[in-house]
């Protein structure tokens, strides 16, 4: 057994400073003497994209008492209520994909994991992204909030996400952290005993540091868990085709804020929008395979009307690690894993990954040569990411056939994971029942992520949901509570506060 009392984080960026938070928590509410520090060089400049996050990042700013307005004034961050996916299911179609779930509110029937609300608007033919109050919020700009006695007041049951530029909030994080030594310093090399377990760090300063744990947060590079380790990588390419990206920035020229991530499908992928207080954060991320980063400049320009000034153009292969515990050395982020920049996964898993092995597996003194208990850690995370992975490739089922890229689509990409669930959907709506706890309740790919994006792609059948209705004899008690949230969720409406109305006086309070 290994007492942990010097952890060092190879890599600031917004991973590092997120495990720094939540380890250097952990070892002072267990009163343990140990030392965490964070290399984070300021030789090596951050490249701030725009990004967006899950709900669960609001609990963080929650959990560690991180004010939200001093939040957003630092990192210019809007609020994010979800993701308008446009042209995925066939061009000129529109649908959208609310991060909150009415049917957690809605009182319980038989049998329980039976999504009722949705399934009453499959059977009626509605969208199912109708009954979600985020929807409405996404339509009309607004936010859950009202002005009262000079406060902000939510008058949302749902938590909400945000939109930021990744480069401010590692800056935030750094100046409001606590037990924390930061490091200003380039890693050059390491050393390791007979067992393989690293035992200091060595730096361009001629600095070497003892560690009894090493977070790898060094992105792609995977300086430990790749160079040292020599770990292997699982590609997702064969499902997940897109393998470059071509971050830029747009103008802000309405006068409210949209809140959601705009996901535009294009010939040949497809383009995100983010916006935060003074930008927004674009990009292309496209499949190299049939254009150019010439072409594709010249197709996001031809489609947005105007020219564009790309920072640069990103080669990606979308996978993951075959493990991400080896030894005394943890990857988190980057360094992990990456799966195309679509619904938000990159953070989310970061903080799922260091979450779970601060709760599960992290301990005053450990045996990192238990295989059995890292072996545990590993085949969750992997699994993680491999339902990330079959969730994403659900998205380019799509009637689209207007290019060599979305014929190569249909014809190659779509995974034998995802044509189950088309199947196993057509026959039953989607239900909780469908999806493995694996991870002990935390926020994962389960029914609430899957419904409005196999609704939007069209992908249900409102024959299956009528059925399903009429057996449950859940009819009746459907309406009434689907019109009695659609009344209650107009009123918030009403109540509520523009997105521009919201971050000006959260910004200027």
């Amino acid at each position: 057994m290994k007492e942990i009392k010097n952890v060092v984080i190879l890599g600031g960026g917004t991973a590092g400073w997120l495990a720094a938070y939540i380890l250097s928590d952990f070892f002072y509410s267990n009163k343990l003497n140990t030392n965490v520090k964070i290399i984070e060089s300021s030789k090596i400049p951050t490249i701030g994209v725009g990004e967006g996050t899950t709900s669960i990042f609001y609990e963080f700013l929650k959990k560690y008492n991180l004010d939200e307005s001093d939040f957003l004034k630092e990192t210019k961050a809007t609020l994010k209520f979800g993701i308008v996916h446009k042209d995925w299911k066939e061009l000129g179609y529109t649908y959208y994909g609310p991060i909150d779930d009415p049917q957690l509110i809605a009182p319980k029937n038989k049998p329980e994991n039976f999504e009722y609300l949705k399934a009453y608007a499959v059977a009626a033919g509605r969208p199912v992204s109708e009954i979600h109050l985020h929807t409405m919020l996404m339509q009309n700009k607004k936010v859950p909030y009202t002005f009262k006695n000079n406060n902000l007041e939510l008058i949302s049951p749902f938590y909400y996400a945000y939109h930021f530029d990744n480069s401010q909030v590692a800056s935030y994080l750094n100046k409001r952290s606590k037990n924390i030594e930061i490091i200003d310093d380039i890693y050059t090399s390491s050393t390791q005993n007979a067992d393989g377990t690293i035992t200091s760090l060595c730096f361009e300063s001629g600095l070497e540091l003892d560690v009894d744990l090493v977070i790898d947060c060094s992105g792609f590079k995977k300086l430990i868990i790749g160079d040292v380790f020599k770990t292997k990588w699982i590609s997702y390419q064969d499902n997940l085709p897109v393998n470059r990206a071509m971050p830029f920035f747009l103008d802000i020229k309405e006068e409210n804020y949209i809140n959601y991530t705009l996901a535009w499908a294009q010939k040949y992928g497809w383009m995100w929008q983010i916006p935060t207080q003074e930008r927004i954060g674009a990009g292309y991320v496209y499949c190299d395979q049939f254009i150019s980063p010439d072409q594709a400049q010249e197709e996001i320009e031809k489609v947005l009307g105007h020219k564009i000034e790309p920072r640069r153009d990103i080669k990606f292969n979308s996978g993951r690690l075959e493990k991400y515990w080896v030894k005394n050395c943890l990857a988190i982020g980057l360094s992990s894993g990456f799966l195309e920049p679509l619904e938000a996964t990159s953070i989310h898993s970061t903080l799922i990954q260091i979450i779970l092995f601060a709760t599960e597996y992290l301990k005053k003194e450990m045996d990192f040569n238990n295989e059995e208990l890292i072996s545990n850690f590993n085949n969750r995370i992997g699994r993680q990411f491999d339902d990330f992975k079959t969730f994403l490739n659900m998205h380019y089922v799509s009637k689209r056939r207007d290019s060599k890229f979305w014929q190569y689509v249909a014809d190659e990409c779509i995974s034998e994971e995802t044509k189950k669930f088309i199947s196993l959907w057509q026959d039953e709506l989607p239900s909780l029942d469908h999806f493995d706890d694996y991870l002990s309740g935390l926020p994962h790919v389960q029914s609430q992520l899957y419904y409005p994006v196999v609704d939007g792609l069209g992908l249900l059948s409102k024959e299956s949901a009528r059925e399903q209705m009429s057996k449950y004899d859940l009819r009746s008690t459907s309406r009434k509570y689907y019109n009695d949230f659609s009344d209650k969720f107009n009123e918030i409406i009403k109540d509520s506060l523009t997105h521009s109305q919201f971050i000006n006086l959260s910004v200027n309070s």
